[in-house]
């Protein structure tokens, strides 16, 4: 469709002071696909559209505490006032678009790096989301294997009795006794498909 030449100016000055074909064609009344054929035609980039400002100063650190306070008793425990997954599930935050896990970000305000594999509170209360009481995989194997050394329970072998290497695949419960991470994980595999 024929633009008039009034239009077509209006046009050309829209696309060079940076607008998108979309802003252009509804003040214009036209269809989007008329200013792009024109920005083509005039060698005009795309517009790009900015992002939304931070609408937070907060540090993600700080966003964090925010929805953190100190639980009842003793044990420097903390609980999570947030948003979570489901019903008594995984808390959550969003910062920046992203939603990130409050254990996540309890575990690298202490260690200042990412966790290897799940982090979990080793304080004895599942909810809780202090960062001294925080572990990953990594964190958690190496305490109970102390502990298990402590109590005797080191294991002497090699290998588990489906022939994983133990020195790969040993996990740790939490009363320092030892079993074969891989085994576990293909009988919980298992048990689901079954499920």
């Amino acid at each position: 469709m024929p633009i008039s030449d009034a239009t077509r100016s209006r046009l050309v000055a829209l696309l060079k002071e940076g607008a998108t074909n979309r802003a252009i064609a509804a003040e214009l009344g036209l269809d989007k696909s008329t200013p792009a054929y024109h920005r083509r035609l005039l060698g005009i980039a795309p517009a790009t559209r900015t992002p939304p400002p931070n609408r937070s100063p907060l540090t993600i650190e700080q966003k964090w505490a925010t929805y953190t306070r100190p639980a009842e008793g003793e044990g420097g425990h903390l609980e999570w006032t947030g948003r979570r997954t489901k019903v008594g599930a995984t808390p959550v935050m969003t910062y920046r678009e992203h939603t990130h896990t409050a254990r996540i970000v309890a575990y690298r305000i202490r260690t200042g790096r990412d966790p290897i594999g799940y982090v979990k509170p080793e304080c004895g209360r599942p909810d809780c989301v202090a960062p001294d009481h925080l572990e990953d995989e990594q964190g958690r194997n190496r305490v109970r294997s102390q502990l298990g050394a402590l109590l005797g329970r080191a294991p002497r072998i090699t290998e588990c009795t489906n022939g994983h290497d133990v020195a790969t695949h040993r996990r740790y419960a939490s009363d320092g006794s030892s079993y074969c991470g891989t085994c576990h994980e293909d009988a919980n595999r298992a048990r689901r498909a079954a499920a």
